[in-house]
């Protein structure tokens, strides 16, 4: 017998669990894995962009700062599909439980506020990330590089205006899910929903936090809003790598398994 098999059983109330509950409960924890998958991808990726990007800027032009250039580009160009494929493959588990959903429960829920709010937190750190990128070319010329430059100026040129072009259809989707969340009223909770969608408690939660602040901290370095040694990039830059691998080894799957 699979996982995916549905199974019935008792609930803490005696009463008989969904048809399915057991494919549901797999669907969901997939979804939520791949989502962790995806935010650990955007997190590790733009903390190395910007540590690399800060060590460049503190290193003389010229030869001195030709590595540097160098593992920016390595890294952005590695980041792009690397988050592309992890994102991807965030919304396809989340689809497929929103299916299960309505097979089971025969409802379509509407877009939550925190889905909107994952979703719009998602694109602004693609915005980030692609900004980050586009200075890539320059730090070619501080090293010298101007052929490389001139070449990667060309390809930033490309990727801006995909990136506005796929900004603008961001939006409108995003905004017809708000305008969906408005309108269509949220139906009530279904009494045989004994398969509720996997959380996190408070200290697993911690590790993601120990990733978003440095890497914030990192990103408003890199802004110029404040100017720390170099040191001190290398010692965010390691907090956040940290909580990256903590949070990686700390997670374990509560998939439903089968059981012969």
């Amino acid at each position: 017998m699979s996982a995916l098999t549905p199974r019935r059983r008792p609930t803490p109330d005696g009463m008989p669990a969904s048809p399915g509950a057991v494919r549901l409960a797999y669907l969901r924890e997939r979804a939520a894995g791949a989502r962790r998958a995806a935010l650990l991808v955007l997190g590790i990726s733009t903390t190395l962009l910007v540590t690399v990007q800060l060590l460049a800027e503190r290193t003389e032009t010229g030869r001195a700062a030709a590595p540097y250039a160098v593992a920016a580009l390595v890294v952005f160009a590695v980041a792009l599909p690397a988050m592309t494929a992890s994102q991807v493959l965030w919304g396809l588990r989340e689809q497929e439980a929103r299916v299960g959903e309505r097979e089971v429960f025969a409802t379509r829920s509407r877009p939550d506020a925190r889905r909107l709010l994952t979703r719009l937190s998602v694109a602004a750190c693609w915005a980030v990330l692609v900004l980050l990128g586009l200075t890539v070319p320059r730090l070619f010329t501080d090293a010298g590089l101007y052929g490389a430059a001139d070449r990667l100026a060309d390809a930033a040129e490309t990727l801006a205006m995909t990136c506005y072009m796929s900004g603008m259809a961001f939006l409108l989707w995003w905004g017809r899910d708000v305008i969906m969340a408005a309108a269509r009223r949220q139906p009530p909770p279904d009494p045989w929903d004994d398969v509720p969608a996997p959380s996190r408690p408070l200290p697993r939660r911690l590790p993601g936090v120990g990733v978003v602040l440095p890497a914030l901290a990192l990103i408003g370095a890199r802004a110029h809003l404040w100017a720390p040694d170099t040191l001190t990039v290398l010692a965010l830059a390691a907090a956040a790598l940290a909580a990256c691998l903590v949070a990686v080894l700390g997670a374990p799957s509560t998939a439903p398994r089968s059981h012969e």
